[in-house]
C-alpha cells in the first residue's frame, strides 16, 4: 500500500511540474470580436487613445512580471493634472492642421474620428479653457475608466502596518532587509533601490520609535509620513492625516523572450535580462540612430517607437515595440474564419489583409512586445525628450515572481493579471505558426498559471504560492512567499492607433520618419518642432 501511495504522489508531482504552458486545448473560436489592430499593409499612424503624459522620468513605474504583462503606473502631479485637457486639445488641433494642410491622409480605419467625437462629448474643450483641475481630474477619469486611482491612505494605518516590520529590523540588518523594510512604508509605490544617508538614518529612527512606541507611537507616524515624502520624491504627500496621490495605470499584456525557465520544477516564461534597466538610446543599427525613442525602417515593427532598455551587441537591441507579427489573414490558418474576413472601415469595398495581435507568451528574441496600440500608449505616456527618457527606469522581476500591487490603496493588494488570453508560436522570421492554447480564459489560464491558480469568475481567482521579487542595486532577487492572494484581471484596453500616409515626402524616408517621431511628442512640455512636421 505503501508503494502505491508513492507512485500516486510521484505521479501527481510529474503532472504539476508538467502542468504549466502545456495544454491539451489549442483550438481558437471567434465567441470574442479578435483584439489586436487590423490593416491593409505596414504604415505609419499616431495614438487616439486619452492617456496622460508626464514629462518627469521618476513619476513613470514600468513592471514586467510572472504572468507575462506589464504594469505602468504614473503618480501624477499638479503638472501632468493642469496640462490633461489641454494636451488632449493640443494632440487634435495638430492632428487636423496635418489633414487640412494636406500633410498627411488618413488610411485603414476611423480611429481619428472616435477621438474627436469622444472629445466633443465629454466637454474637452471646455475643461482645458476652464483652466481647472478638478475638472481635469474628472475628465480623466472618465476617460480612462478603470485606469485612474486617487489613492488616499490613513497615515494610521501607514504607522500600523509599518511597525511590525520596523520593530524587527536590526540595526546591522543587509541591505537587502533595509530596503524590504523602506519600501514596505508604501508597499507598491516606494521604489527604493538603494539607501541613500538620509533615508537609512531616518529608516533607523523610525525603527526606534516602533520599537519604543508601538504601533499606536505619534512619533511613528510622524516618521512615517516624513520618509513617505523623502523615500517617494514627494509624489506621495501626506496630507489631512493621509498619504494622498492621483494615479494612472495602465496593464498590457507582453510577449517575451522565447525560451523557458523552471521555478521549482514547474516550466514558465522566460525573460531574457531582469533587474532594473534604464531606457538606453539606441546607436547602432539601421536608419535615423542617437535617440531612446527609435524608429525602426523594418517594416515589421510598424514604424512604432521602439523603447531600447539593453544593447544585445552588433546592431541588436532588446526594447520594448510592437506586436512584432503580423498574422496575415489568407495564410493564417488557427485563426477562426470570422477574424479572417473582415471589411475595411475606412474603404468599406476592401478586406483587411492583415491582423496584429501581441502573443502573451514565450515568443520574441529577447525584446519585450506589447500589443501595437500599447506600445504607442506607452510612448505617449513616458517623456517627450530622449535625454530625460533615459532616465526611466524599467523593473524586470525574475521570472518566477508576480506583480503583487494594491491598485485602489484600500489595503487589498493583489496579483496583477489582464483579459487577453492569446498565445501562439512563430518562427525566426516572425511568421506566426500554431497556437499555444485555447484563446478562452480557463485553459488559457491553467496553461500560463499551471496548478498554481485557483480558478472562478472575474474578480474571484486566487494565486496559490506568490513569490515577489526585491530589487538591489540593479539585481532582482526573490524577496518572499505570499500564499493565496487574488488575481486583479484587468480589462484589455482597446488599441488607439490611427493609420496615415505622408503625401509630401516618402513615410519612410528621413523627412518621413522625423516626421512620426515628432508626432508623438505633442503636448504640454515639449516645443513642437513645426518644420519636422512639414507645417512651416
Amino acid at each position: 500500500m505503501r508503494r502505491a501511495w508513492m507512485l500516486v504522489a510521484l505521479v501527481l508531482a510529474a503532472t504539476a511540474a508538467r502542468a504549466a504552458l502545456e495544454a491539451t486545448e489549442t483550438d481558437w473560436d471567434a465567441s470574442e470580436p479578435a483584439p489586436g489592430v487590423y490593416f491593409h499593409w505596414y504604415e505609419p499612424s499616431f495614438y487616439t487613445g486619452f492617456a496622460p503624459r508626464t514629462q518627469d522620468p521618476e513619476r513613470v513605474h514600468i513592471e514586467l512580471a510572472r504572468g507575462n504583462q506589464v504594469r505602468v503606473t504614473v503618480v501624477l502631479g499638479d503638472r501632468e493634472l493642469d496640462a490633461y485637457a489641454s494636451d488632449l486639445i493640443e494632440r487634435r488641433k495638430v492632428y487636423q492642421e496635418l489633414i487640412d494642410r494636406g500633410v498627411i491622409t488618413l488610411t485603414t480605419n476611423k480611429q481619428y474620428e472616435r477621438f474627436t467625437a469622444r472629445l466633443d462629448e465629454v466637454g474637452a474643450a471646455g475643461v482645458a479653457a476652464s483652466h481647472d483641475r478638478a475638472k481635469n481630474v474628472e475628465l480623466l477619469s472618465t476617460l480612462n475608466p478603470e485606469r485612474v486611482y486617487r489613492i488616499r491612505i490613513p497615515l494610521d494605518q501607514v504607522a500600523q502596518r509599518w511597525q511590525p516590520i520596523l520593530a524587527g529590523l536590526d540595526a546591522g540588518a543587509p541591505l537587502a532587509r533595509k530596503l524590504d523594510a523602506a519600501n514596505a512604508v508604501l508597499p507598491g509605490r516606494a521604489h527604493l533601490t538603494a539607501l541613500s544617508g538620509d533615508l537609512d538614518a531616518m529608516l533607523a529612527g523610525a525603527a526606534g520609535a516602533a520599537r519604543q512606541g508601538g504601533s499606536d507611537g505619534a512619533a511613528l507616524r510622524e516618521q512615517a509620513g516624513a520618509f513617505v515624502e523623502k523615500a517617494t520624491g514627494g509624489f506621495y504627500a501626506v496630507r489631512d492625516g493621509a498619504v494622498q496621490a492621483i494615479e494612472f495605470t495602465a496593464i498590457y499584456p507582453a510577449g517575451t523572450v522565447d525560451a523557458t525557465t523552471t521555478y521549482h520544477g514547474e516550466k514558465l516564461p522566460d525573460f531574457g535580462v531582469t533587474g532594473v534597466w534604464n531606457l538606453t538610446p539606441r546607436t547602432h543599427g539601421r536608419g535615423l540612430l542617437g535617440m531612446v525613442d527609435y524608429l525602426s525602417p523594418n517594416p515589421g515593427y510598424g514604424f512604432i517607437t521602439m523603447l531600447p532598455y539593453q544593447y544585445a551587441g552588433g546592431i541588436t537591441y532588446n526594447a520594448f515595440h510592437n506586436a512584432g507579427v503580423r498574422c496575415q489573414l489568407n495564410s493564417t490558418k488557427f485563426l477562426p474564419a470570422a477574424w479572417r474576413n473582415v471589411v475595411s472601415e475606412r474603404d468599406g469595398k476592401k478586406l483587411y489583409q492583415n491582423l496584429w495581435i501581441a502573443s502573451r507568451a514565450p515568443v520574441s528574441h529577447g525584446c519585450t512586445r506589447l500589443p501595437s496600440g500599447h506600445m504607442t500608449e506607452l510612448r505617449q505616456i513616458v517623456p517627450t525628450d530622449s535625454p530625460v527618457l533615459e532616465r526611466v527606469r524599467t523593473f524586470r522581476d525574475l521570472p518566477s515572481c508576480y506583480d503583487v500591487f494594491d491598485l485602489r490603496g484600500d489595503g487589498t493588494p493583489a496579483v496583477i493579471g489582464i483579459q487577453y488570453y492569446i498565445a501562439y508560436k512563430c518562427d525566426t522570421e516572425h511568421t506566426p505558426l500554431r497556437t499555444y492554447v485555447a484563446n478562452r480564459r480557463d485553459p488559457y489560464y491553467r496553461w500560463l498559471y499551471g496548478g498554481n491558480v485557483v480558478l472562478g469568475p472575474v474578480g474571484k481567482v486566487t494565486i496559490r504560492e506568490v513569490p515577489v521579487c526585491r530589487f538591489v542595486g540593479r539585481k532582482a532577487e526573490e524577496a518572499q512567499v505570499l500564499s493565496s492572494v487574488p488575481l486583479y484581471e484587468a480589462r484589455f484596453e482597446p488599441e488607439a492607433i490611427q493609420f496615415y500616409t505622408v503625401k509630401r515626402v516618402p513615410f519612410d524616408s528621413d523627412k518621413g520618419m522625423e516626421l512620426n517621431r515628432e508626432l508623438r511628442k505633442v503636448g504640454a512640455g515639449h516645443t513642437l518642432d513645426r518644420a519636422k512636421l512639414l507645417l512651416d
